[in-house]
């Protein structure tokens, strides 16, 4: 008798996921060199703070736009082939950028259709990201494998502006470009292998229907009965506005005192403190009351930001940017874990989808409102008689320089978010189980 030849064996548990991760990780590095070559390229074409938002905003928002979609099809098609579809059309959008630089285009609208297709490509794969880590992973694990998530991240955030800077002045921007159009297509390899055990069965019915109209209104649903849950995507959408305003900040107050190679290093440090952070997280997977680890994180991100504004130079922009990327990883893993510990698996899909677009929505806003507002308001805030050089002496005047004003009142505001998330003993309770008084009300199918 001969053995009937068994079923390809794909990777599971702890070893799918640091397949996954890996791919994921080079994935990020390529984006990020993207962003970083493609934004200076902008940047110096247009010399325009409000042009360079603009396509943060158009590489973020349509995505979030769309998220409740999304979120449906991740609940309801296999995670894998859900970043594997991710992926291509995030590769699709390089070759289209690719392709615009590579041919000189006189005008930089046409960058924007392109930006927008890779926003949708990435809600699908980072939604499905997202998702797939709770099947794969034990519960008590999970504060250490977000860590693992953030440290990909942060290599992304440390190899990203060192390597797009170099190559510029080599390959230009169309290398850069090229590359990663090349690292998604590694991600799509390294996710061929796996599997990612069904989460959605009979018995996940009763966390929502399935129909096509589960969207929006089951995954807001969900977490509107949940005031803890409510609460805590409510402050991070706050928080997002602040860091978005002074994300966009930053190129344009530091080329105002100092020159590219300060701007890449500036970049660096930030991308190193995100590194040893994720490190520490991963190694420690975060304090028994998550909470606590996610709020003090949040108090100590306020005053690196602030303190990139004190002064006009690039080791303190730097350091605070080391700072505020170092906490990152604690505030973000704790986050995350906190959220995967509460929605049932076969309805993260719908409620992530939701979660990313609920909170990460004001982003783009902070984008379309930082570069007039930098341009028109804070960049030349701080003449000799004007009431903002009496109050911040220690920043000088002369043109960029107000813009370390913005980071001095973004900082205060993150502070006063997490002392206001500290006092509430809502936010606190966030990871206590559900009372019965919380559990959804039954949504019919369709």
């Amino acid at each position: 008798m001969t053995d009937t030849p068994s079923p390809t064996k794909r990777l599971t548990g702890w070893p799918a996921f640091l397949t996954l991760w890996s791919g994921q990780t080079v994935s990020a590095i390529g984006s990020g060199m993207f962003a970083f070559a493609v934004g200076l390229w902008v940047y110096e074409r247009s010399h325009s703070a409000t042009q360079f938002g603009l396509i943060m905003v158009f590489d973020l928002l349509p995505g979030l736009l769309l998220a409740p979609y999304v979120g449906v099809l991740v609940d309801r098609i296999d995670r894998r082939t859900a970043m594997i579809a991710g992926n291509a059309g995030a590769a699709l959008s390089s070759l289209a950028v690719l392709l615009l630089v590579h041919t000189h285009h006189p005008a930089l609208w046409p960058l924007y259709p392109a930006l927008v297709l890779g926003s949708l490509a990435g809600m699908v794969q980072g939604t499905a990201y997202d998702a797939a880590l709770t099947p794969l992973i034990d519960e008590r694990h999970r504060g250490r494998a977000n860590g693992l998530v953030q440290v990909g991240q942060a290599v992304a955030e440390v190899l990203s502006p060192l390597l797009a800077g170099a190559l510029m002045l080599t390959v230009k921007v169309t290398g850069v470009v090229l590359l990663d159009l090349f690292s998604f297509l590694f991600a799509i390899v390294t996710l061929l292998p796996l599997r990612i055990p069904a989460v959605l069965d009979e018995e996940d019915e009763e966390d929502g229907p399935a129909g096509a109209e589960d969207t929006f209104a089951y995954g807001w649903r969900f977490i509107r009965q949940r005031p803890a849950l409510l609460g805590l995507l409510l402050m991070f959408a706050a928080l997002n506005f602040a860091v978005g305003l002074a994300a966009v900040a930053v190129t344009p107050w530091v080329l105002s005192f100092s020159g590219p190679g300060s701007l890449g290093a500036v970049l660096t440090a930030g991308g190193a403190g995100m590194l040893i952070g994720g490190v520490l997280m991963t190694a420690w997977g975060g304090t028994r009351r998550r909470v606590h680890a996610l709020l003090g994180g949040l108090l100590l991100e306020g005053l690196c930001i602030a303190l990139q504004g004190v002064h006009p130079t690039a080791a303190l922009v730097g350091a605070g940017l080391f700072g505020f990327y170092l906490f990152l990883p604690v505030v973000n893993a704790s986050s995350s874990a906190i959220w995967q510990g509460r929605v049932p698996p076969g309805a993260q899909g719908r409620v992530f989808a939701v979660r990313r677009m609920v909170a990460q929505i004001t982003a783009p806003l902070a984008y379309f409102t930082a570069g007039p507002l930098i341009d028109l308001a804070f960049r030349h805030l701080l003449t000799p008689d004007s009431w903002a050089h009496h109050l911040f002496p220690m920043l000088g005047t002369g043109s960029g320089r107000g813009i370390g004003v913005l980071f001095l009142f973004m900082g205060a505001a993150v502070v006063v978010i997490a002392l206001l998330g500290l006092a509430s003993p809502g936010l606190r309770s966030v990871e206590q189980p559900e009372t019965p008084a919380e559990a959804p009300t039954p949504v019919p199918a369709a």
